[in-house]
């Protein structure tokens, strides 16, 4: 999945995502271009963890969360919550709706290669084990942890943003989003030892 940095910039200062959203409802098509760069890449990755990295499933979800995002931006109100959240909030009941459609079809006809038995070539041993346990774990606490809070945490350390940068796409203050960052980076830790597998 490619990365866009495309951003507008309004008087030398990135929009807000709440700027954003009255300029699509205006009819304005760059500022609709504008916020699918701009979360292009979260909601990606999102759908791309949830579906065990099948990439043509996760782009097809992600076309699906912004062309529902599009029909339903007249209900959304940016300045009382998160651009972010609600498009990962739409992605979320994609996947759920791709994974009961899959489940329907594997009652009509099971696949044998769906068993779970290991593939030819794969790692074995206790090492496998563990890797696919702690990857397991961390996709775990991720999924628990509330969407802002997921999200801080994504774009710190998976995008590089910046604390500014962060504020201004929960649509929040500097040291807001710093309380956030704090927040979370606490829940992921506390939720992790619980749920890391033990020797």
């Amino acid at each position: 999945m490619p990365r866009h940095s495309r951003s507008v910039r309004k008087a030398g200062r990135a929009v807000t995502d709440a700027e954003l959203i009255h300029a699509i409802r205006a009819g304005d098509e760059t500022a609709l271009e504008a916020l699918y760069h701009r979360y292009l890449p979260s909601v990606w990755r999102y759908a791309c963890s949830q579906l065990a990295g099948n990439v043509h499933a996760a782009e097809d979800v992600t076309s699906e969360t912004f062309l529902a995002a599009v029909r339903q931006v007249g209900a959304l109100r940016p300045e009382g919550g998160s651009v972010a959240a609600w498009l990962v909030g739409i992605a979320r009941h994609k996947i759920g709706d791709l994974q009961r459609r899959r489940r329907r079809e594997r009652l009509a006809d099971t696949d044998p290669a769906e068993t779970g038995l290991p593939c030819p070539g794969a790692p074995d041993g206790a090492a496998a084990m563990e890797t696919a346990e702690t990857r397991a774990s961390v996709k775990q606490v991720m999924d628990a942890l509330a969407d802002d809070e997921r999200l801080a945490l994504e774009w710190k350390y998976l995008d590089g943003l910046s604390v500014r940068e962060i504020a201004l796409r929960l649509g929040r203050t500097q040291k807001a989003a710093e309380a956030v960052l704090y927040r979370a980076r606490n829940a992921f830790r506390t939720a992790f030892e619980r749920a890391r597998p033990t020797a």
